[in-house]
């Protein structure tokens, strides 16, 4: 552009003077323009010499063995070249071979970007996505490399992985047998590969015996020792043993190499400790912290496990020591409100404060000082002090407004205040500080759905799952999530699956899967688990077994069957009340109720003092129509225990369905008195006050109960629902839309009405029509949520329809008194007067 314009320039001058002046200027300026287009040339063929003179540099580095210098050249290179494939590739092998594996992977990236026909560098990337599991990129980049070389061994191992995966998926026996018999015929030349060898483990693992697994996965460790994933596994494996040597053996070979890893230290202190070798745990933990030099969670580890074998007086002592030693060095505070978080969990709550408060009072601000005041804060929190939690938050925030573990606390509270938009902003802060925090991920989630998103809650929770591994308590949380917003089995059992491949021994997510795999009436594979399972050696295990093994021959309607099962159980003395009472539930669903009575008789006999065999007893009495006795037998037990809240629950059953309203009320009012913490019996009055018109009265119960747990959500709806009915002063209605935002997206019917309504009392009848409609067809019966729908026929001029809907939700009613009603017949009877429309 610069040389069009100085031509440009150059051209007017020319016609203004003679032919041969024009004649020499035009010679003059092709001259300029050939100088100028030679000037670019020469600058071209100097940017690819610079660049090529880097990347020589780069590799004469690499002879030498000066990586660091080499790494240097090369990013010189693409200043200069930005698409030098030989530079671009040399480099991101050195980054792989460096461990760093995020450069390395954009790089390669990259450069299949602009050379996408590199089968060697789809090969790399498939492997790595392979390795982390990222089986969409695997895919996209392994097909690829299967497309371009198909023969080569490596890629050969792709293909096996590729399609052992396809064949899980679509339950292709066939199609897994195929890619093993690949990964094995790559392995005998190149036993080394670690992705057909994965092929092989996993098959094995799978398999009617997994110990088979064992020699595989050694031959792995040979190749690649430093795969924590094959240490994880061969532990496993050895548990599954139980074989105390071997896994103590394995353990500290962990623990040697992957020194840093918090769960394999973990791991061989519980392991010291359930070998009753609390002295070599704790010499363990010592040398560890040495090692790990001036570290204080290393040196907390050590007093957490005296705590835990010598109790909180050695615990203390240690710390005392810390403090001493550390008196003069910038750690010395960090030891000091340790040893108050000591204090604090042993009951010294006052004291722990009072030193935090004297702590952070004498210190300069800094980010110790700031994280001392987030733990400070904490502590009155756990108190009961939250004013002055929030002071020290806020104290926090105001020297650093980014601090992480701050706007947590914050943003848990702005949830909690229904505001969550507010939490969100907070969230962002944090989030920017650290992507990657589950906790931080959670509570955005948390969040979202507050604020009506439940799509940015799903995402949120699935990053949460990510950034995890998979771990427990984040696929648990999204599953449970999946389950509640659309009932997506598929996807909740997939989470749960990645979840116990990465955890397998984590009761609460082979019980979450179980769950789902009999929702899906998928018996073999739920078998799978209680076999996995009776080969554990650990506690509950073998009982989670037999409740998967019950729960899947009742799926099957196998009566017979799954009372000989639990007989068994109960006689070899591993069954309890649970087990009885699901021999009585299916003898009772087979229609023999005198065999279910006859029974439960025979066990009391043997154990008549026991309560929840009583309790059954009762419950079964009252469902026989045998009132008389099921009612001693309830309020024995209450006379017992006055806090015995599900017997408090049956018998007030029992008196409202005798028309014994005043005994029944009068048994709730004296049962919340005695255990004013029970939100159940609460919850069971303030419907009690809402059904006898006291409407007020029940929103105060909810309001309570709310404020003690906003997270609950048959609280905030019931919560919000009675406020937007009963209540007119916009604020009100505003409150009431803060509180059911989050049920926007819920399948259940009673949120959806609730959510429905408040959108149309807000001035939304189309928002409302397509969550009332659908509710109203779940709930033909219950006559407020067919008034709902009538009103919002009417407000959308369906004036025929609201005429059915409001017709049929007053013959529901019946000769209810509730305001809603009186105004639904008020309406029907203007629209029965109407004209009607011309046609």
């Amino acid at each position: 552009m610069l040389h069009l314009a100085a031509a440009k320039a150059i051209a007017p001058r020319a016609m203004l003077r003679s032919k041969d002046s024009v004649v020499l200027n035009v010679r003059t300026l092709l001259s300029v323009c050939l100088i100028s287009a030679l000037f670019v040339l020469s600058g071209c063929e100097s940017s690819e010499k610079r660049a090529e003179r880097y990347y020589q540099s780069g590799l004469a580095l690499i002879a030498a063995g000066d990586e660091d210098r080499a790494l240097v050249e090369l990013r010189n290179v693409f200043r200069y070249n930005a698409i030098h494939k030989d530079a671009r590739k040399l480099y991101a092998d050195l980054q792989l071979k460096r461990g760093n594996l995020f450069e390395a992977y954009s790089q390669y990236l990259l450069l299949v970007e602009q050379y996408p026909d590199l089968p060697d560098v789809r090969q790399i990337l498939a492997e790595v996505a392979i390795g982390r599991g990222d089986w969409d990129e695997a895919e996209r980049h392994g097909r690829e490399a299967i497309r371009l070389a198909p023969s080569t061994q490596p890629i050969m191992a792709i293909k096996a992985a590729l399609d052992y995966r396809d064949g899980q998926k679509k339950q292709d026996l066939v199609l897994q047998a195929a890619s093993v018999d690949l990964a094995r015929q790559v392995l005998a030349s190149s036993p080394e590969n670690i992705v057909a060898r994965r092929v092989v483990i996993e098959d094995l693992l799978v398999g009617v015996d997994p110990q088979s697994a064992m020699p595989e996965i050694n031959l792995a460790l040979q190749y690649n020792s430093e795969m924590i994933e094959l240490h994880v596994l061969k532990l496993q494996l050895l548990i599954d043993r139980n074989e105390p040597g071997p896994i103590g053996t394995q353990l500290q070979i962990m623990a040697e190499k992957f020194p840093e890893n918090e769960k394999v230290r973990a791991g061989l202190v519980a392991w010291y400790l359930d070998q009753n070798k609390p002295d070599e745990a704790e010499a363990y933990l010592r040398q560890l912290s040495v090692k790990l030099g001036d570290d204080p969670t290393a040196q907390m580890n050590v007093v957490r496990l005296l705590q835990q074998t010598k109790g909180p007086e050695a615990a203390g002592k240690e710390l005392d020591a810390l403090i001493l030693s550390h008196a003069d060095k910038p750690n010395a505070a960090t030891y000091q409100s340790l040893r108050a978080s000591i204090d604090f969990e042993n009951g010294r709550q006052a004291e722990a404060i009072a030193a935090l408060v004297a702590l952070v009072d004498s210190t300069s601000k800094t980010d110790e000082t700031r994280s001392i005041k987030v733990m400070l804060a904490k502590m009155h929190e756990l108190s009961g002090d939250s004013e002055a939690a929030r002071a020290r938050v806020d104290e926090v925030l105001a020297e650093d407004r980014s601090n992480i573990e701050a706007l947590k606390m914050k943003a848990t509270w702005l949830i909690d205040a229904d505001k969550p938009s507010e939490a969100i902003i907070a969230l962002r802060t944090a989030l920017d500080q650290n992507p990657r925090d589950p906790e931080i991920l959670t509570l955005m989630a948390t969040a979202h759905e507050r604020d009506g998103s439940p799509e940015l809650a799903g995402e949120r929770l699935a990053l949460a799952v990510e950034v995890t591994g998979s771990a427990a308590k984040e696929s648990l949380r999204y599953a449970a999530f999946l389950l509640e917003n659309g009932n997506d089995l598929s996807a909740a059992r997939s989470i749960l699956l990645d979840a116990l491949a990465n955890a397998p021994t984590d009761l609460e997510v082979v019980r979450g899967l179980a769950q789902i795999l009999v929702l899906q009436r998928d018996w073999a594979r739920a078998m799978e688990l209680v076999t996995t399972l009776r080969s554990m050696q650990q506690a509950d295990s073998g009982r989670t077994a037999d409740s998967i093994e019950a729960a899947v021959l009742l799926g099957q309607e196998k009566t017979e069957q799954s009372i000989t099962f639990l007989q068994d159980m109960i006689d070899k003395g591993q069954g309890d009340v649970s087990s009885i009472a699901i021999i009585i539930q299916t003898q009772i669903r087979a229609g023999k109720t005198a065999e279910a009575r006859s029974y439960l008789n025979d066990a009391l006999a043997k154990t008549p003092d026991n309560v929840g065999l009583r309790f059954l007893s009762g419950n079964l009495y009252s469902m026989m129509g045998e009132t008389a006795p099921a009612e001693k037998i309830f309020r024995a037990l209450i006379a017992d225990d006055a806090s015995a809240e599900p017997v408090v629950q049956s018998l007030y059953a029992l008196l409202k369905s005798q028309g014994r309203h005043k005994e029944a009320t009068d048994l709730l009012d004296q049962s919340i008195a005695n255990y004013r913490e029970s939100m159940m019996l609460r919850w069971i009055k303030a419907g009690e006050l809402e059904a006898s018109g006291d409407i007020e009265g029940a929103i105060a119960v909810y309001e309570e109960l709310y404020a003690e747990d906003s997270g609950n959500l048959v609280v905030a709806n019931n919560l919000a629902s009675l406020i937007a009915t009963n209540r007119t002063d916009p604020n009100a209605l505003e409150r009431a839309y803060a509180i059911a935002k989050r049920l926007k997206g819920n399948p259940t019917p009673a949120f959806q009405d609730t959510i429905g309504w408040i959108e149309f009392r807000r001035g939304s009848p189309d928002d409302a029509l397509l969550s009332i409609e659908p509710a109203a067809k779940k709930l033909t019966t219950d006559p407020m949520v067919q008034l709902h729908l009538g009103m919002v026929y009417n407000a959308l001029g369906r004036f025929d329809e609201a005429k059915a809907t409001l017709t049929q939700a007053l013959q529901l009613a019946g000769e209810s008194k509730l305001p809603a009603f009186d105004e639904a017949r008020s309406l029907l009877a203007k629209l029965a007067s109407a004209p009607a429309p011309s046609p």
